[in-house]
């Protein structure tokens, strides 16, 4: 649940806080979840790179340190001798499940004197209010590898997130301006020892201040039919790998009931791989490959590219060398090859899409500077050490591979003036809604096929 440092009164850390300890984690998840989650003290897990840190103080339920943090009886057990305020928690209409955990959480927050009102809105009206900062609490996830910690924080810079409104209450010296400075910086630090301890200091700030109240830790479940076997999940979210599904007995024929994005599957979206919603990324990575792949524990495996080298250049960036795999079709039959890699960086990474209001949420589109072709082997230059790069390739989106046939115009498409980003991302004079200091002049025209 983020806590919103920017609006009265969860502008008040003491308030923060009272409701950090008045919130009943356990009982919650055990009353609503039924098993399918667990309680967490950290908004990322011990698991995530840099993140197996002791953060303190633990944010436990502690009704009693609820109350001598809010109420002024000696005892603390009358709810009338606590300090009045008034909290609105926004919720997105149609999630059952959060609109549950809400009501508990509503009911738990007035035993310490904080009156909760709620406001479930619709998609649009909740993500004005989200970008607005116009909430004092409103839930949130993190993204699970192979985003977490480096991408997700990143993306607090981002407008569109409601960690961008929420921080913007963070007092001296840890400002929001300074905490995103500070996760910029630590993207790029070459030493392992000195990016431990940068993001030591980020999460334990962050933590200090009670911005985000640690909820639960999300599972993904997959429930099959007796008469199938083989399946084994994904290393990231959406990733649902049917493909090793096996039929014992019966039809061939299954059905699949897949969770997307915003609770059961409804729609595949645009099905285009260079754009977010309202795409269902497990579609997206059914059909759409990258140059690496996110494995076990972390481990980066080959996929359209076979390998790669790293080297160190004279301005302190970085080149990578990928070896593309050869024999490789695109769906359409067209060839895969490294004008086509070329070609898709050269779409989604088209200024000014490499801008935080597009692409720009994870550092990736920041730091790629130079990318072409020498020979078969695909070349990037990187204007840092970034480390979170080939995790970031791994992504299911945006720098999934397109077949250069799909592009609207097939391979001679512009890059401005018929770019892949979809038409919905036009203004009202049809060109890409451009971030300040931008003049207009990329025009979006989508796709015309889905041939990964």
């Amino acid at each position: 649940v983020i806590l919103n440092s920017n609006k009265a009164p969860t502008d008040e850390l003491i308030v923060r806080k009272t409701i950090m300890h008045a919130v009943n984690k356990v009982a919650i998840i055990d009353k609503e979840l039924a098993g399918l989650a667990e309680p967490v003290d950290a908004l990322f897990p011990k698991t995530a790179p840099y993140c197996d840190i002791d953060l303190t103080p633990r944010w436990d339920y502690d009704l009693e340190k609820a109350m001598l943090l809010n109420c002024n009886d000696e005892l603390q057990t009358a709810v009338s001798s606590c300090t009045e305020h008034t909290a609105e928690f926004i919720v997105l209409e149609g999630e059952a499940t959060l609109a549950a955990l809400e009501d508990d959480i509503r009911a738990d927050l007035e035993a310490v004197g904080i009156s909760v009102t709620t406001r479930t809105l619709a998609k649009d009206p909740f993500n004005e209010a989200m970008v607005s900062g116009d909430f004092n609490m409103a839930f949130s996830e993190t993204w699970g590898p192979p985003y977490d910690p480096h991408s997700y924080a990143a993306s607090w810079a981002t407008p569109d997130e409601a960690h961008f409104a929420a921080l913007k209450g963070l007092p001296e010296p840890m400002t929001q301006a300074v905490l995103s400075n500070k996760i910029s910086e630590v993207l790029t630090m070459a030493d392992p020892t000195a990016r431990q301890a940068a993001w030591y200091e980020i999460l334990s700030t962050l933590h200090e201040q009670a911005i985000d109240l640690p909820f639960s830790g999300k599972r993904i479940p997959a429930v099959l039919g007796r008469r199938l076997s083989g399946y084994t999940a994904g290393n990231q979210q959406f990733d649902y790998p049917v493909h090793n599904v096996q039929v014992l007995s019966g039809s061939k024929t299954i059905t699949v009931a897949p969770g997307g994005q915003t609770g059961l599957f409804v729609g595949v979206g645009r099905l285009d791989p260079h754009s977010y919603r309202p795409n269902e990324f497990f579609i997206s990575n059914w059909i759409y490959e990258g140059l690496v792949h996110y494995g076990h524990n972390g481990v980066i495996h080959p996929a359209l590219a076979t390998s790669w080298t790293i080297a160190d250049t004279q301005g302190g960036g970085q080149r990578y060398r990928f070896a593309l795999r050869a024999g490789v079709t695109f769906h359409d039959g067209t060839p895969f090859n490294c004008a086509a890699v070329k070609m898709n960086f050269d779409h989604v990474l088209h200024p000014p899409l490499n801008h935080n209001w597009y692409h720009g949420w994870y550092h990736l589109a920041l730091h790629t500077v130079n990318w072409g072709c020498d020979g078969e082997v695909f070349v990037v230059d990187l204007d840092a050490p970034y480390y979170p790069f080939l995790q970031e390739l791994s992504l299911i989106r945006p720098l999934r591979m397109l077949s250069p046939e799909s592009f609207i115009d097939g391979p001679g498409t512009d890059i401005t003036t018929r770019n892949s980003c979809p038409t919905k991302w036009n203004n009202d004079e049809g060109f890409l809604a451009p971030p300040p200091d931008f003049t207009p002049e990329v025009k979006c025209a989508g796709v015309r096929s889905s041939h990964g």
